[in-house]
C-alpha cells in the first residue's frame, strides 16, 4: 500500500471526517478482495471506508502476520481520522509483531513508525515525533517513503534543531530533484517545507519565495480556498510581512478568506488562557503564530505552531496553551466551516493572572458553609473548561439521581457550573435559579446567598447586588456596595462615593476590617481625580498598606478616554477589507497613563497588534493615590476591534 503523495508529506493533524457512520462492508468479498479495498479506499482517502474494512478482516484473519499487517494499517486510518488514541495501541502492537527480517515488509512498518510520529505530533511532543520518522527514515529504501520521513522529520525538527530540520529538508529537496524532477507540484510542496523551516530560521524573504512557488503551484490566487490554499497563502503572508514586503502580503491574505468576521469576533474564545511569562523560559517579547481547530462541542481539535520569533521549542508552549481554549457551543455553530477547521492567532506571554476578585471572599464563605453543613465539593481533574463542564454536568446528574444525596453537594456542583465560562444563557438562568433555590431552602447565611446572587448577575451589568438583602451580616453587605462600586463602568453609571462612606460609617466593621481598607483606598483615589491630595494622602496612610499591597486591594481605574480613532485602522487593510481585532494587556500608572502596553494574541497574524498598541498607549485612566507614583493596576485587559463601516 502506498499514500498519494500530499497525504505522505503531510501530517494528518486534523480530519473533518464524520464517525458517527461506517460504510457497510460486502459480506460476499474474499479476504485479498477486502485487503485490496482497504488498500484502494486507503489510496484515494477514503480512511473510514478503509477502516471498516480493516476491522472487518480481523475477524477473518488468523494469520499473526497476516493481523500483523491488517492491525497496522488500522493503525494509520486512525491517525488519518485523528482518533489518536484508539490509534496508539495498535500501531505499537503491529511493530512488535512484525517479522523484523521480513524485507517485504519495509513500507507498511515505515508507515507505521511515521504515523506514531504523526500521533506525537497531534500531542506536542516534537522530539518524540522526530525519533520516530528517524526511525522510519533508517529503514525506507523507497524513494516515496523516504521523502515522506525526511519532510515530516524537517517539520517537527525546525522546532527542535533548526539547522538540522534544514539538513533534512535539504536532502528532501534533492531526493526530489533526482527522483522525480518533473513533478512541479511535488517540487513546490517540498519547496514550502523547506519555507517553514526557514521561516523559523529568520530567513524570511526566502522563505516567502517557497511559499510563492507553492501559492503558484496550487493554482495562484484564486477565489478557490480549501485547507490546502488557506494554509499556503497564510505562510506566504506571514513570510511576506516579516520579511517587510506589506504590499504583498496583503494580497496573500485577501486571498484567505481570512480576516472577515463574520456574525462575532469568534476567535475571542470563552476560555483562552496563555502561558504567564516567566513559565517555562517564555519571555514577555517572545511572539509565536500557532494554527488551531475548533471541535462542534467548543474544545481544540488540533493545535500546531507556525512560527515563532526565537528559535527553538518556545512556540510548543503557546500551542499546548492553546490545546486548552475552549468556545461555547452555540457561539461555535455561528463559525464558518473553514474558520472551524482552521484559525491562526498570533500570540504573545501574560504577564498576570489576573488579581483577586472582592467576590472571593463570598466564595470562600460559601464553600466553608457548604462543608460544615455536611456539604462535599467535587474535585475535578481536568485540562480544560470543557472537560471541567461534562464533569460537573455528570456529577451533578448522578447527585440527583441519587436518593439521599446532599443537597449542598448539589449546591457546591451549581457553583462550579456556574463559574464555568462556557456555561451560558438558558443553562446558566437554570442553574442560577436551582442554586438560589437549594440556599433558601437551606437557610444560608448572608455571604453565602452573596455568592450566589453574584454568579446570577455577574455577567449582566445593568443589574446591581441589593446591599439590604445582607443587611444582618457588616461583611456581606459592604462586600455587595463594594462590588456594585467596581462593577460601575464609563458607559453605565459613575462610581457611588456614598458606598464607600457607608462602608467606612458601619461600626460594626473593626478599624482594620479588609473591607474599611478596600474602601480607603478607593477613597484616595476619589480624592485625587477630585484634585484633593492631601485627603488622598490620608486615606493612603490610613489604609496602612505598603505600594505593593495596595495595588492588589484597589479598584482597576476606569478609561476616561480611548486613544484610538478612525485613522488607527490601517488604510491597506480598509481597503482590502480585511478585520481584525487585538486583546491587548497593559499597566497604568497612578496618573492614568498605560504603560508597557502589549498585544497578547491578534488576528489575523501580524496585522493590527501594532495599530492597537499606539491605541491604548494613547489612552487615559482615572489618577489613582501612590505616593511613590507607583503603577496604579497592573496586567489590565482591553481588546480592540478593527471592524469595517456597516
Amino acid at each position: 500500500m502506498r499514500f498519494a503523495k500530499a497525504a505522505m508529506l503531510c501530517a494528518p493533524l486534523m480530519s473533518m471526517a464524520a464517525y458517527a457512520q461506517e460504510p457497510a462492508v460486502p459480506a460476499t468479498q474474499t479476504v485479498q478482495q477486502m485487503f485490496d479495498a482497504a488498500a484502494a479506499a486507503t489510496n484515494v482517502g477514503d480512511h473510514q471506508k478503509a477502516l471498516a474494512m480493516l476491522e472487518a478482516l480481523v475477524k477473518r484473519v488468523k494469520n499473526p502476520r497476516s493481523l500483523a499487517i491488517i492491525r497496522l494499517r488500522q493503525g494509520v486510518a486512525l491517525t488519518e481520522l485523528s482518533r489518536w488514541n484508539e490509534a496508539r495501541p495498535l500501531l505499537e502492537r503491529a511493530i512488535a509483531e512484525l517479522p523484523e527480517d521480513d524485507q517485504s515488509l519495509e513500507i507498511d512498518r515505515g508507515q507505521a513508525l511515521r504515523a506514531l510520529g504523526d500521533l506525537e505530533m497531534h500531542h506536542l511532543d516534537y522530539e518524540a515525533a522526530r525519533a520516530y520518522f528517524y526511525r522510519a527514515l533508517a529503514i525506507q529504501t523507497d524513494p516515496l517513503e523516504r521523502l515522506g520521513a525526511l519532510i515530516r522529520a524537517a517539520q517537527a525538527g525546525r522546532f527542535v534543531d533548526g539547522q538540522k530540520a534544514l539538513a533534512d529538508v535539504d536532502q528532501a529537496v534533492a531526493l526530489v530533484a533526482s527522483h522525480f524532477p518533473k513533478d512541479k507540484a511535488l517540487v513546490a510542496m517540498v519547496g514550502a517545507a523547506r519555507g517553514d523551516v526557514l521561516l523559523n530560521l529568520g530567513r524570511f524573504a526566502e522563505a516567502e519565495t517557497a511559499f510563492a512557488a507553492y501559492v503558484a503551484a496550487e493554482g495562484g490566487l484564486t477565489r478557490k480556498v480549501d485547507y490546502r490554499d488557506l494554509v499556503a497563502r497564510s505562510n506566504a503572508s506571514i513570510a511576506a510581512l516579516l520579511a517587510g514586503h506589506r504590499d504583498k502580503a496583503r494580497q496573500y491574505l485577501i486571498y484567505t478568506g481570512a480576516g472577515r468576521l463574520p456574525k462575532q469576533d469568534f476567535t475571542l474564545g470563552a476560555d483562552m488562557p496563555l502561558p504567564l511569562c516567566g513559565e517555562e523560559g517564555i519571555r514577555p517579547d517572545d511572539v509565536a503564530v500557532v494554527e488551531f481547530g475548533i471541535r462542534d462541542d467548543g474544545g481544540i481539535s488540533y493545535s500546531r505552531p507556525i512560527y515563532g520569533s526565537r528559535q527553538g521549542a518556545m512556540p510548543l508552549i503557546f500551542a499546548r496553551a492553546v490545546q486548552q481554549w475552549s468556545w461555547r457551543p452555540e457561539e461555535v455553530a455561528e463559525i464558518p466551516a473553514l474558520f472551524r477547521m482552521v484559525t491562526r492567532l498570533e500570540v504573545r506571554c501574560s504577564v498576570s493572572e489576573g488579581g483577586p476578585s472582592l467576590a472571593d471572599g463570598a466564595r470562600t464563605a460559601f464553600f466553608e458553609w457548604v462543608e460544615q453543613r455536611g456539604g462535599r465539593r467535587f474535585e475535578v481533574e481536568a485540562a480544560s473548561e470543557i472537560q471541567r463542564r461534562a464533569l460537573l454536568v455528570a456529577e451533578l446528574d448522578r447527585l440527583r439521581a441519587t436518593a439521599g444525596s446532599s443537597k449542598l453537594s448539589q449546591a457546591a456542583a451549581l457553583s462550579d457550573l456556574l463559574e464555568n465560562p462556557l456555561v451560558t444563557g438558558a443553562q446558566a438562568l437554570a442553574y442560577g435559579a436551582a442554586l438560589k433555590d437549594l440556599l433558601e431552602e437551606a437557610g444560608a447565611p448572608p455571604q453565602a446567598r452573596l455568592w450566589s446572587d453574584w454568579l446570577i448577575l455577574r455577567s449582566d451589568y445593568r443589574v446591581d447586588l441589593d446591599p439590604a438583602r445582607y443587611a444582618n451580616d457588616a461583611t456581606a453587605q459592604g462586600l455587595a456596595m463594594l462590588i456594585n462600586y467596581d462593577r460601575a463602568t464609563r458607559r453605565r453609571s459613575q462610581r457611588s462615593q456614598a458606598a464607600l462612606e457607608a462602608v467606612l460609617g458601619d461600626s460594626r466593621l473593626p478599624q482594620d476590617h479588609p473591607l474599611r481598607t478596600a474602601a480607603l483606598i478607593r477613597r484616595a483615589a476619589a480624592k485625587v481625580a477630585d484634585k484633593d491630595m492631601a485627603g488622598a494622602r490620608a486615606d493612603y496612610l490610613a489604609s496602612g498598606l505598603t505600594e505593593q499591597q495596595c495595588s492588589i486591594v484597589d479598584a482597576a481605574p476606569k478609561m476616561k478616554s480611548f486613544g484610538g480613532s478612525s485613522s488607527d485602522y490601517p488604510m491597506d487593510m480598509v481597503m482590502a477589507g480585511i478585520e481584525g481585532w487585538a486583546r491587548m494587556q497593559y499597566d497604568v500608572s497612578s496618573q492614568g497613563s498605560a504603560l508597557n502596553v502589549r498585544a497578547i494574541a491578534a488576528y489575523p497574524p501580524m496585522i493590527f497588534s501594532g495599530n492597537a498598541t499606539k491605541m491604548v498607549s494613547r489612552s487615559r485612566f482615572e489618577p489613582s493615590y501612590r505616593p511613590a507614583g507607583g503603577l496604579a493596576c497592573s496586567g489590565s485587559r482591553h481588546s480592540i476591534r478593527f471592524m469595517m463601516p456597516n
